[in-house]
């Protein structure tokens, strides 16, 4: 007959999978939410996308001043993106593995480093490239028909104004993230390819600090 369990009994280490361990001050496991825009899992206490960061803001807030800690990762990376990496040292967003990138061309891979992680290449089979509209030409300030030349001039010139790591503060950001898409998605339509978004070098007020090891695997 099986022991009974007390109410003060607890399971054995060993028993527990490491995906339902709470890790820190989280009331949700890692994994028990996905943020669609970003494409990766996360906390649904929170809706947080760090895996290592211990500290929950629902549950245990930063003081004023205060800095969160977070453990270093290790990540395998490919030759071409640890080179990318390497060359753009502000990149924090979320690092795409081998087997993901593999399939993404050097524009799009460089894209998605120069975005930050935000520009990240479609993948739907069929898809038709969008029809250029008169919207798209205004979101670029130009009139329709305006020559290839000063249509990239304009579009360099407005994403890197636009660019989110030129911009902080969560509202200034979110308003530049927003602007920054629509002027990518308006200049490949308009184009006919994609777009080669420039590389900025991240603010450093209100930045974020990269927090993970690189490993190169052939």
């Amino acid at each position: 007959m099986a022991p009974a369990i007390g109410e003060d009994a607890k399971l054995a280490s060993s028993t527990l999978y490491e995906e339902n361990v709470h890790f820190g001050t989280h009331l949700e496991v890692w994994g028990s939410w996905y943020d669609t825009e970003k494409k990766c899992w996360g906390y649904a206490c929170c809706k947080g996308t760090r895996q290592r960061q211990r500290r929950c803001p629902k549950t245990a807030p930063l003081a004023e001043g205060e800095v969160e800690e977070e453990d270093d990762l290790e990540v395998k990376v490919s030759r071409r993106l640890a080179e990318l990496l390497e060359k753009n040292p502000s990149f924090c967003g979320d690092v795409p593995t081998p087997d993901q990138e593999k399939i993404w061309s050097d524009v799009e891979l460089r894209n998605y480093v120069h975005s930050n992680g935000l520009i990240r290449p479609a993948r739907t089979k069929g898809q038709q490239k969008p029809e250029p509209t008169a919207a798209d030409w205004k979101v670029l300030e130009l009139e329709p028909g305006t020559d290839p030349a000063q249509l990239k001039k304009a579009y360099r010139r407005l994403a890197l104004k636009f660019h989110p790591d030129k911009h902080h503060g969560d509202k200034d950001k979110a308003t530049a993230t927003e602007k920054f898409r629509k002027v990518v998605a308006a200049y490949e339509a308009i184009a006919g390819h994609v777009a080669e978004i420039p590389a900025v070098a991240a603010t450093t007020d209100g930045g974020q600090k990269r927090r993970w090891r690189i490993v190169v695997v052939d």
